[in-house]
């Protein structure tokens, strides 16, 4: 669902058709910054299909499970790939068909997808996350219970673990739980594969703050949500009120010096699958090529050797 995302969109949608999507579901939840005409314009390839939300108020309404019985029933699809506008689905360089061949041949129809957040330095204006931040994190922290309710984290946002996303067999889906974190099927099993998600949750900081007051808009829709839901949105809207939220915004990232400790420690891996994806695919400024290098370069330099540098 994208949502005033229209920063990424495009890059959503050119990674997933190259990545070998047959069609893209998108319902649109109100975007005014131009999301909509990116999408309406993809629609007319014939493998982006969107639609404005039709409804705001959660207990009538899951996005998931109408988009999942859409694509099952309307467009004949063998599997479902549930991911947010902010999620690039990857695949260790194998084809994506043959990553889901093999689940089909292992009678599974529920795949785990695990997320990983990107970070990288703070993001210049006239550059995109996708380009800049290539710093995979792999060792999380689970919040716990009482964190979440207090909002005292023992490290930034980022690097809490989110939890997976899902790949359904089209032909035995269940529903979808809440998040989309679990699901159910009426037949087969569940299991593991190559995919896994990049997520590019936090980038530049006006796109962040219009999510979190979109959020806010979302809540107020909904007031018979829990109080759990949603509980790392409540803490952003807040901070926004108390006049702090550049200042955590900030702390999301990470200098050269910090990424070295971090790739060190196992922590992070530098993963340019979805930069490199980019940078070749569009030319770009001499200048703009050496502002993109340099920084990785200075991470690379302070490795030790042997570190792995992931990419497709």
């Amino acid at each position: 669902m994208p949502y005033d995302q229209v920063d990424i969109v495009g890059d959503f949608l050119d990674w997933h058709l190259d990545l070998g999507i047959d069609l893209i579901l998108a319902v649109d939840g109100g975007s005014t910054d131009g999301t909509t005409a990116v999408l309406e314009e993809y629609a007319r390839t014939g493998r982006v299909v969107w639609f404005p939300l039709p409804e705001r108020d959660m207990s009538k309404y899951s996005i998931a499970d109408d988009l999942g019985a859409m694509a099952r029933d309307r467009y004949q699809a063998d599997w479902i790939i549930y991911a947010d506008v902010d999620e690039f689905v990857c695949t260790h360089g194998r084809p994506v068909r043959a990553v889901l061949a093999e689940a089909d041949r292992d009678g599974v129809t529920l795949l785990d997808i695990p997320r990983r957040t990107m970070t990288g330095p703070l993001i210049p204006p006239d550059r995109r996350a996708t380009e800049v931040l290539t710093l995979r994190i792999d060792r999380t922290v689970v919040p716990t219970p009482e964190q979440q309710v207090t909002w005292d984290f023992p490290v930034p946002f980022v690097f809490l673990e989110v939890g997976p996303h899902l790949a359904v067999r089209a032909s035995a889906l269940g529903g979808f739980g809440f998040g989309v974190h679990v699901g159910t099927t009426t037949s087969g099993k569940s299991g593991t594969s190559d995919l896994y998600i990049l997520h590019y949750a936090i980038r530049g900081y006006a796109e962040f703050l219009q999510k979190v007051r979109n959020t806010e808009n979302w809540i107020a829709d909904n007031p018979h949500l829990p109080l759990g839901w949603g509980w790392h949105w409540r803490r952003w809207i807040r901070l926004e009120k108390d006049g702090r939220l550049r200042e955590d915004y900030e702390r999301q990232f990470v200098s050269p010096e910090r990424a070295n400790e971090l790739l060190r420690d196992g922590t992070c891996a530098l993963d340019t699958t979805i930069a490199a994806w980019l940078a070749g695919r569009r030319k770009r400024p001499g200048a703009r090529a050496r502002q993109w290098s340099g920084w990785v370069q200075q991470v690379i330099r302070a490795l030790r050797p042997g570190r792995r540098i992931a990419t497709q």
